[in-house]
C-alpha cells in the first residue's frame, strides 16, 4: 500500500491545488481553457513522443495488447449501448454515461502506472496511441446520434482524427523508435515539456470538479462508474487473458483501463450538446473514486498475476 500511496499522493495534491486555485480566484478563468490548450499542443505531444520514442518495452509486439485493449473497450461499449434506456432519462444523459465508461484520463494514467509497474512509461504511451483514436470516434459518433445537436460529417471526424495532436505524437514517437533515431538533446528538452504536461493537466482536472449535480443524478453517475472501473478492467483481463497478453503487459494494460474519465469529456459534451452538467459531475465523481478505485485495482491484479 505504500507503493500505491506513492503513485496517488501527488495525484491528489495536484488536483487540490488546482481546486484551490479555482476557488481562491488567484487565477482569472480564461487561464484554464488557455492551460489546457497549451497542454493539448505542446506538452502531453511531447510526452507522448518522448516516451515511445525512447521505450525500450519492444512496441513491435503489440498486437495482442491493441486487440485487448480494443475488445475490452468493444464489449463495454456496446454494453452501455444496449442498457441506454436503463441508465439514462434521456439522449443527452446517456452521452455522457457513455463518455465516463470508455473514456480515460492520460495525466493520472502516466501518473500512476509507470510508478506501481517501474519501466512502463513507453507500454502507457502506447496504450494511448491505440486508444486515444477509438473512444474519440465512438464518443462523436454516440453524441451525433443521441445528442443531435452537431450534424454527422465524416470529413469533419476524419479530418478531426488525422489532426489530433495525441494520435500525430503517437506516430511520429513509433516511427522514431522503429528506426533507432537518436534524439540526443532534443530527449531533454521533450522529457521536460512532458513532465509539464502531468502538472499542468492534473492542476487543470481540479480546477474542472464539479459535484454540485452529483446528490440529483445518482442512477447515471453509477452506471457510468460500474463500467469504468469494473466492466472495462474485467472484460480487458478476460480479453488480455484469452489472448495470451504477458503478465508484464496485463498488470499495466488493466490498470490503465481502470483510469477514471478524461476531463476532455466535458468540452466535448458542452461543444456536440450532451448533457454537460452531469459529465462534470461524472468526471468529479470519477476521479475522487479513482483514489479508493485503484489501490484495490492493483492489489487485485497483483493476486491475479501472482506478484
Amino acid at each position: 500500500m505504500t507503493l500505491v500511496a506513492s503513485a496517488l499522493v501527488p495525484l491528489v495534491l495536484l488536483i487540490a491545488v488546482g481546486v484551490a486555485l479555482r476557488r481562491g480566484r488567484f487565477l482569472a478563468d480564461g487561464f484554464w481553457p488557455g492551460l489546457d490548450r497549451l497542454n493539448y499542443w505542446v506538452f502531453f505531444p511531447a510526452l507522448i513522443i518522448e516516451s515511445l520514442a525512447t521505450s525500450e518495452v519492444g512496441l513491435g509486439g503489440s498486437g495482442r495488447v491493441a486487440l485487448a485493449l480494443w475488445g475490452g473497450l468493444a464489449l463495454v461499449a456496446l454494453a452501455t449501448w444496449g442498457a441506454r434506456r436503463a441508465v439514462a432519462s434521456d439522449g443527452p444523459a446517456f452521452t455522457s454515461v457513455f463518455q465516463g465508461a470508455v473514456r480515460f484520463n492520460s495525466y493520472v494514467a502516466f501518473l500512476v502506472v509507470p510508478v506501481l509497474y517501474p519501466g512502463s512509461d513507453g507500454l502507457v504511451a502506447l496504450f494511448v496511441a491505440l486508444t486515444v483514436p477509438v473512444v474519440n470516434v465512438l464518443a462523436v459518433l454516440v453524441l451525433v446520434r443521441f445528442a443531435g445537436v452537431t450534424a454527422f460529417d465524416g470529413r469533419t471526424l476524419l479530418r478531426s482524427i488525422v489532426t489530433n495532436p495525441l494520435i500525430a505524437a503517437s506516430l511520429l514517437g513509433i516511427a522514431l523508435n522503429a528506426v533507432g533515431a537518436p534524439l540526443g538533446p532534443l530527449a531533454r528538452a521533450l522529457e521536460l515539456l512532458g513532465q509539464a504536461a502531468l502538472a499542468a493537466g492534473l492542476l487543470s482536472v481540479g480546477a474542472g470538479l464539479r459535484f454540485r449535480e452529483a446528490g440529483r443524478r445518482v442512477r447515471p453517475i453509477a452506471a457510468s462508474m460500474a463500467a469504468k472501473f469494473v466492466a472495462l478492467p474485467v472484460a480487458t483481463f478476460a480479453v488480455g487473458s484469452a489472448l495470451g497478453v504477458p503478465a508484464a503487459w496485463l498488470g499495466p494494460l488493466v490498470l490503465f483501463q481502470a483510469m477514471p474519465t478524461a476531463s476532455a469529456s466535458y468540452v466535448l459534451a458542452r461543444a456536440m450538446g450532451g448533457d454537460e452538467r452531469l459529465m462534470a459531475s461524472i468526471l468529479a465523481v470519477h476521479t475522487l473514486a479513482a483514489i479508493g478505485v485503484l489501490p484495490l485495482a492493483y492489489a487485485a491484479l497483483r493476486a491475479a498475476l501472482g506478484g
